[in-house]
């Protein structure tokens, strides 16, 4: 629409005097979007750790910076998931860190609580979601059709991975 709008003829007479409308009362200035989007914009990869224990998935999460990575998720199911992302954290305050396949509210609290700057999940949350709305930490819901995608972003989800 916005498109054809600009391609119509512009008028050649001046228009009549239109009224002036009310100013809108002043609105709460928008949040800032929270620092991992930033991060994942600047980095467009999210790279994805899941390990067998907590001692590989340190070392590889060491490799994976060392490499170069700069946003880096681990997913819940990796056996002490919280105490890798506390350590990430401490290492490497200038990085961004999340983790991933979270799939409650339970699970989200103690994963911020230990330093996750972002949390994603298989499917949209709403709980997450809810709960997460005015934090500074950012939910990725998945997503497969386009109604989940519409779904997801009516219910207030700054960004979706599509599984």
């Amino acid at each position: 629409m916005r498109v054809a709008a600009s391609q119509l003829p512009l008028p050649t007479t001046t228009p009549a005097r239109r009224r002036r409308r009310a100013s809108a009362p002043p609105t709460a200035a928008p949040r800032p979007p929270p620092r991992a989007l930033a991060a994942i914009l600047r980095s467009r990869v999210i790279a994805c750790l899941r390990a067998q224990d907590s001692e590989t998935a340190l070392q590889a999460a060491h490799a994976a910076v060392h490499g170069g990575i700069t946003v880096l998720e681990v997913v819940m199911t990796t056996p002490g998931v919280l105490e890798v992302i506390e350590d990430l954290c401490r290492s490497y305050p200038s990085l961004t860190f999340g983790v991933g396949t979270v799939l409650n509210a339970a699970d989200a609290r103690k994963a911020i609580c230990a330093g996750a700057q972002f949390l994603m999940s298989p499917g949209t949350v709403l709980d997450i979601l809810h709960d997460l709305k005015e934090s500074n930490v950012l939910y990725i819901p998945g997503v497969l059709t386009s109604t989940e995608v519409l779904s997801a972003c009516s219910a207030g989800a700054k960004v979706v991975k599509v599984s």
